[in-house]
């Protein structure tokens, strides 16, 4: 996905949630280090293993998205019939958790900006779950913990721009197994303040850096 354009009511470029979190913290570079390690003393090459995962995880995260948008996916190019049922096994299984959740799509990708923290952000969907309106995210691969940071900034957008429409049913996060397609869900009805003023404080030094790392080139 392009990076979005984050406007403030000046005109002004804003950055978005993933770049203030992505360029300032580094949280799961460990664990990524640490798989690619583990692969090779599996005998694997982790270019070869994480190129096949990408493409379970992308093409199930793919046919996700179409039904969540409403639109038909296109697969007609895909020519490995493994990771094709690899990752209609996962859709499947959203589907089945969507039929018991009662999910209902509210809005998908909505363009949002805080003018109280001048920032920018663009959730994958906010749905009813459930009978409540809550955040609702899909990921595949790992699960680190600056998902919680993207989670809670996420909130507090789309309650700055729609503050008759909070977000009481909370945060939903379905993780697809990059490797295998299997299907896992989490919930949280409410994340810790702290997490919120960690994002608060990597803003800060997000818009810090930006004052000064042009003094060095």
């Amino acid at each position: 996905m392009p990076t979005a354009d984050y406007r403030n009511s000046k005109g002004e470029k804003l950055s978005g949630t993933t770049t203030i979190i992505g360029s300032n913290l580094g949280w799961s570079k460990q664990q990524l280090m640490y798989w690619a390690w583990n692969q090779g003393k599996l005998g694997k090459d982790f270019r070869e293993t994480k190129e096949r995962a990408g493409d379970v995880g992308t093409l199930a995260h793919y046919l996700i998205e179409c039904d969540i948008k409403g639109i038909p996916p296109d697969i007609s190019a895909i020519a490995d019939k493994e990771i094709l049922g690899l990752a209609e096994i996962a859709y499947l299984n959203f589907l089945e958790w969507k039929g018991m959740a009662n999910f209902k799509v509210h809005t998908t990708e909505p363009h949002l900006v805080s003018e109280v923290y001048q920032f920018g952000g663009t959730p994958d969907c906010i749905a009813e779950i459930k009978g409540k309106l809550a955040l609702f995210d899909w990921k595949s691969g790992g699960i680190y913990e600056d998902v919680l940071l993207q989670l809670v900034a996420y909130k507090a957008l789309w309650e700055e721009n729609h503050p008759n429409e909070p977000l009481n049913g909370g945060f939903h996060l379905l993780q697809i197994n990059k490797e295998n397609a299997s299907f896992t869900h989490r919930f949280w009805h409410a994340l810790p303040d702290s997490i919120w003023q960690a994002f608060l404080s990597l803003l800060q030094l997000h818009n810090i850096h930006k004052q000064f790392k042009g003094l060095i080139k």
